[in-house]
């Protein structure tokens, strides 16, 4: 009889050695998993698929929308096992204005919990990674959710192969696919922690983030302000351009028009955010973007220039109020910055239809030799439920 207890309190101490092995391995404490996501050339929209497969194989159904498909105004399920994901590019050492508005736009909550995840654009130059920096794009998006109310769990920077093809070329093959490898570890790792029921904060990665980001906030203001503007209107097309439209019903940010009568041509206005998908999937390789343009246009709206001009005026006419206060100057210059850019635009849209000027351009742009980027594994249908043909590699 004695024996007998024994051997049931010995089972049953063995299973629940098992039961407790189990949960801890297996710590899930969400029941439901959103996440949203803005990605222009694939690489946010793919770490946010690694982290909707690890959760699936957690057992929890996980809904994964772009932000331009998905309704921040809709209802969101306000409990402590609701966990939202938000995943973004970093623009300008911050998060892109699109994703700062979604984000505004989010409903107010109570208890439900949320992450913020940015990449952030990696080279590979031989055996040397350089790491991109995400400074304050997480922190700063985390900061809307907790006004909102939402119970931030963590922030996370991941580094994937950087699609700024306006500046420079795609990478190659081999140091893209190293660059996506070593990316996925971290990211499988970061869901891991949050899924059971831990916070992402205190890393060393995050400190050095957020330190930077301070120190690099006056070039993330410059930039919402001054340089998001300049980079939507340095686009044109090549003569390849066959008026197909798949940039402008594509763009995650409706940011491109198409505008003509008997042949309709890309246009881009001022929402545009430089995210590169039009660039990455056009399937001629007709969008080009002219440095040499760029640069005469950024010396001709600077605060030089405005400047020698308002003291110009100010010498002609007595009392001229542009050179009267800081703060009223700079609004004036402003003003004065939007308004070349703008002209300079509407010239690079018109020349670049003649074909004489549209090749000296197509000849003298370093885009004309670079290569493409988007994630390899990524379709544009994947990013915004457009059915395309196949695009050219």
């Amino acid at each position: 009889m004695v024996l007998k207890r024994y051997d049931c309190f010995i089972n049953s101490l063995s299973q629940r050695v098992v039961n407790l092995a189990a949960s801890m391995s297996n710590n899930i404490q969400y029941k439901t998993v959103s996440f949203y996501f803005m990605s222009g050339t694939g690489n946010s929209y793919r770490v946010a698929c690694w982290m909707k497969e690890y959760s699936e194989k957690q057992g929890l159904t996980t809904t994964l929308l772009p932000m331009d498909k998905a309704f921040p105004d809709c209802r969101i399920e306000d409990s402590k096992d609701t966990l939202i994901g938000f995943f973004m590019p970093t623009h300008g050492f911050t998060a892109p204005w699109s994703v700062i508005k979604f984000a505004l736009k989010m409903p107010s909550v109570k208890q439900a919990r949320a992450i913020c995840v940015a990449t952030q654009g990696r080279l590979k130059f031989g055996r040397v990674f350089i790491p991109g920096l995400s400074a304050t794009a997480t922190f700063i998006i985390a900061m809307i959710l907790a006004i909102k109310g939402y119970r931030v769990r963590g922030v996370h920077s991941i580094n994937m192969p950087s699609n700024w093809m306006a500046l420079h070329s795609g990478q190659k093959l081999r140091s893209v696919q190293s660059i996506i490898n070593a990316a996925r570890q971290p990211s499988e790792k970061f869901i891991r922690h949050i899924l059971s029921g831990k916070r992402h904060w205190l890393t060393g990665l995050n400190i050095a983030e957020f330190l930077l980001g301070i120190f690099f906030i006056p070039i993330s203001l410059a930039y919402l302000l001054y340089g998001k503007i300049f980079l939507a209107k340095v686009f044109y097309t090549n003569s390849r351009c066959n008026g197909c439209g798949l940039c402008s019903d594509c763009c995650p940010n409706h940011a491109i028009k198409m505008v003509g009568k008997k042949r309709s041509f890309p246009y881009w206005t001022y929402h545009c955010e430089s995210c590169m998908r039009c660039m990455a999937y056009c399937p001629e390789q007709a969008i080009e973007v002219h440095q040499s343009w760029g640069v005469l246009v950024l010396y001709l709206s600077s605060f030089s220039i405005f400047y020698t001009l308002a003291k110009i005026l100010a010498a002609w006419i007595p009392g001229f109020p542009l050179l009267h206060g800081v703060l009223l100057t700079r609004i004036f210059h402003y003003i004065f910055y939007l308004t070349v850019i703008g002209f300079s635009y509407l010239i690079l849209f018109r020349v670049t239809k003649f074909p004489v000027i549209n090749k000296l351009f197509s000849i003298t742009t370093l885009t004309t030799i670079y290569r493409r980027y988007r994630e390899p594994g990524t379709r544009i249908s994947d990013l915004s439920n457009y059915e395309s043909k196949p695009i050219k590699e």
